[in-house]
């Protein structure tokens, strides 16, 4: 009997042995090892927590969650104004290749102008232009991480497709209407990039310097009475146009708060054309044109001499010239530095202590950090510039 009450205990003690054991083995081990000095203890991060290191997730223009590597070493963009948009961002760094268009030359366009070595140099990863699709062989031979894609190129080419055929994430910005500087979008589409490239402190330096300007011309313009008028001709638009084609709502214009007398005529702004007889009969105080299209403007002067000299800003000696900032989507910097030059001719008291040709080179300096007033004059514009001697009505 005693035998048998000593086996029945001994396999009791077993029996509770083994549960304990396995209900210690069976646990997770949640607690953390105290190190000793000197030792290093790392703990492998949860998979939320990698991803959250390795990827950013945004909302791109078209209302898209792209996911987007962190530490971007590998860039293209693609379309009017997007290389632009890294240029001002100091990111050129990153970039991996370009489009055929940006190594054609480079003058008028104000981050191709600083830039045009490097850009001449990268590989070539498709035509560019706003009507030519995306080339995603050529994009795939350059590895990117990103492509950063013009939003006028969605209806042509869909951004799922595009990641589909070249395996990285699309990211799809743009910062307002070819030919305009919408300021609120802009400076969020560089903020949204900032993020994505690591250029942060750059975006908020250029946000900061943007509203500085749109302040500072506002400023000096405001409460004032009596304003001229003003004709702005000669502008470009899908090639070279005649002193007849202007543009509503012109972007330098409305920075200072001042209208064309081609405004009310198209309220919504855009290009349009005139009749020379709506000239001569509201005759404009001031006449501006873009010097893209000068000489055709001369020559046919030359050939209309009394047409235009029926103008009094053409007998009275004001007509100036501004440097062109639409090609390939606007040339933000251009426009700063063109509405700084007007301002100081229609409002000469408020703009007394501005040189414009200074102001321009800051300007340029800011966005793409280099003056290009110089480059512009040696190219052949004529720059900020009355162009009463080339207009002769006497």
């Amino acid at each position: 009997m005693k035998v048998l009450i000593l086996l029945i205990l001994t396999a009791i003690s077993s029996s509770l042995i083994t549960y304990s054991y396995l209900s210690v083995i069976s646990k997770p081990l949640t607690h953390t090892m105290t190190p000793t000095v000197g030792e290093t203890v790392t703990q492998t991060p949860t998979p939320t927590q990698t991803m959250k290191e390795e990827y950013v997730v945004v909302k791109d223009v078209m209302n898209r969650s792209v996911r987007i590597p962190q530490n971007l070493s590998r860039v293209v963009a693609i379309g009017p104004g997007m290389l632009r948009l890294i240029t001002y961002l100091n990111a050129t760094d990153v970039l991996v290749g370009v489009e055929q268009l940006e190594q054609q030359g480079c003058i008028g366009r104000d981050y191709a102008m600083a830039y045009c070595d490097l850009l001449k140099k990268l590989p070539v990863i498709g035509p560019g232009g706003p009507r030519n699709p995306p080339n995603p062989e050529m994009l795939m031979q350059v590895r990117p991480q990103l492509i950063i894609m013009y939003r006028g190129y969605v209806s042509q080419y869909p951004p799922e497709r595009l990641e589909a055929e070249v395996g990285v994430p699309v990211l799809v910005v743009d910062y307002g209407v070819a030919g305009y500087v919408d300021i609120e979008f802009l400076k969020k589409t560089l903020t949204l990039l900032g993020k994505v490239l690591g250029r942060e402190g750059r975006a908020e330096q250029l946000v900061t310097y943007i509203d500085s300007l749109v302040q500072d011309l506002q400023d000096r313009v405001k409460g004032r009475e009596g304003r001229p008028s003003v004709y702005i001709g000669a502008i470009s638009y899908t090639g070279a146009q005649p002193f007849t084609a202007s543009q509503a709502r012109f972007a330098p214009l409305k920075l200072l708060n001042t209208s064309s007398i081609v405004d009310d005529l198209k309220p919504e702004g855009g290009y349009i054309q005139v009749d020379f007889e709506y000239l001569l009969k509201v005759q404009p105080d001031y006449i501006f044109i873009d010097e893209n299209n000068l000489r055709v403007v001369l020559d046919d002067f030359s050939r209309n001499r009394g047409q235009y000299c029926s103008l009094k800003a053409f007998r009275e000696g004001r007509v100036y010239g501004v440097l062109p900032f639409n090609w390939y989507h606007t040339n933000v910097a251009t426009v700063f530095a063109d509405a700084y030059f007007i301002g100081k001719v229609l409002y000469p008291e408020a703009f007394a202590d501005i040189d414009p040709i200074q102001k321009g080179d800051e300007v340029f300096k800011m966005f793409v950090g280099k003056p290009l007033y110089q480059e512009f004059i040696s190219s052949g514009y004529p720059g900020f510039v009355n162009l009463s001697d080339v207009f002769r009505c006497s």
